[in-house]
């Protein structure tokens, strides 16, 4: 099989162009430096260390130890199964996803791509998944007052893939979570908040408080709603000086 070929099917389990790139040459040249990585693997020498430890936060590499570190992956095998669990994960709740979004449809009619809606799912993680879906198509810029914890591994993907694609990415959240600075620009600050600006015209926001138990929770995506975007931007930029760097 042509390393190209590894590629595209680690991406479509759910790596990213170059996290599937690194892992895949790391799967017939184990116990290689970070450099040597980058050189062949293609992936840039200046993101390199930020795809590596977002490998290791996933468990699918291992670092050794000395001057230079050198890396290597679990056997394969566990790695594609590792993926592919959480793929199985990923289409469980999509089909979820899809039945919330059908019953939304039925009570509120279809909402164009420029329009509003609002969507109710069941827990947090049904959330997340649709979250992660609308930062995916992120081109610019994305900004969220939110809590991301170390476990909202949909979001946390999604956010790596768009700083992939040079999309700018700056956080505050409510809790000091040091894997999301690998992703983002982060700074900690308790705002109460749950909302996303994605290329300064869409918004993402929670009506509803996911901390409290609820049968279910609903939250509104506005496309293409300038005024909206730009009064939370204004509040982003605002708070983003006064917030900790952690």
């Amino acid at each position: 099989m042509q390393a190209s070929e590894r590629i595209e099917i680690l991406e479509r389990l759910g790596l990213t162009e170059y996290e599937a790139r690194t892992i895949s040459v790391l799967f017939i040249s184990n116990d290689i430096n970070a450099q040597q990585l980058s050189r062949e693997s293609q992936v840039p020498k200046t993101r390199v260390y930020d795809v590596l430890e977002r490998l290791l936060d996933r468990k699918l590499i291992i670092e050794i130890n000395g001057r230079p570190k050198r890396y290597r992956t679990i056997p394969s095998n566990e790695v594609i199964d590792k993926l592919i669990s959480l793929k199985k994960e990923q289409v469980s709740l999509l089909e979820r996803e899809s039945d919330y979004l059908r019953e939304s449809f039925l009570e509120n009619g279809d909402a164009s791509e420029s329009g509003e809606k609002v969507l109710k799912v069941r827990n947090q993680k049904d959330f997340d998944l649709i979250l992660s879906q609308e930062l995916s198509k992120a081109t610019k810029s994305i900004q969220g007052l939110t809590e991301i914890q170390e476990e909202n591994h949909f979001i946390h993907s999604a956010l790596a893939k768009a700083k992939d694609k040079d999309v700018t990415i700056r956080i505050l959240n409510s809790l000091p979570t040091q894997k999301l600075k690998k992703v983002a620009d982060v700074r900690h600050l308790n705002h109460g908040l749950n909302a996303f600006i994605i290329d300064g015209k869409k918004v993402i926001f929670a009506i509803s408080d996911f901390k409290k138990k609820k049968t279910n929770y609903h939250f509104t995506i506005m496309n293409e709603h300038e005024p909206m975007a730009n009064a939370l931007n204004s509040y982003f930029d605002s708070h983003w000086d006064k917030a900790k760097e952690y």
